[in-house]
């Protein structure tokens, strides 16, 4: 299946944007709590408070919503790590150890929180990831913007970075910390999840970072 073309507005007046907030919030949710497929556009449109015709205004079907709730999760947690970012770390790089094991150590509290938003909502759209070609096409193109956000945090300090394939060092570095991010917030992991995240940190920062004794890389 297919996008549908939009037969669907883009709101412009203050009250439409209101409903579409109405429906997206109303859609977050029902997903959460009956999950997507148990939802209806009916369910949507009645926990939104507007009629079911009304909803198809604003969204061609069910997907579209979901759709535009993952666009918005990847657009939020991204603006609220560029911001956490400049606050925590700043523009200046300091040339110890401590400072790139901050880098690193944020760039994870950063992908915990995202996953920490809403577990079972998390939980469904990694459903629909895997089941419809769509979403999936979606969701990488979101992960790569991600991807591309963790390159920029990484070339600030690449005077220390031992790798030459900064990109490539990015993309392992999100894999890595999102498959053990999402088992322990998902799946629930047998040890505490602080003792995973310390050894997962000093696993990147040994793959990532020159020992600061080698003057020869520096």
């Amino acid at each position: 299946m297919t996008i549908s073309k939009s037969k669907a507005r883009i709101p412009v007046q203050k009250r439409s944007i209101e409903t579409k907030e109405k429906i997206l919030n109303a859609a977050w949710t029902l997903f959460a709590e009956k999950g997507y497929f148990k939802t209806s556009t009916h369910d949507m449109a009645e926990q939104a408070g507007i009629a079911t015709g009304s909803f198809y205004g604003y969204f061609n079907n069910k997907k579209e919503v979901a759709i535009e709730i993952i666009r918005r999760f990847y657009k939020e947690a991204s603006e609220k790590a560029l911001y956490n970012f400049r606050l925590q770390i700043g523009d200046t790089v300091s040339e110890n150890l401590e400072t790139c094991r901050k880098l690193i150590r944020f760039i994870i509290q950063s992908l915990k929180e995202s996953h920490a938003i809403n577990p079972m909502l998390h939980r469904e759209g990694m459903a629909l990831i895997l089941l419809d070609e769509d979403v999936r096409k979606i969701n990488h193109e979101e992960e790569q913007k991600v991807v591309a956000l963790i390159v920029a945090f990484l070339r600030q300090y690449k005077q220390f970075i031992r790798v030459d394939d900064i990109e490539a060092a990015a993309i392992m570095l999100f894999r890595t910390c999102d498959e053990i991010i999402h088992r322990i917030m998902i799946n629930k992991e047998e040890i505490e999840a602080e003792r995973l995240l310390k050894e997962l940190e000093d696993m990147i920062c040994n793959y990532l970072f020159i020992p600061f004794g080698d003057k020869n890389r520096v």
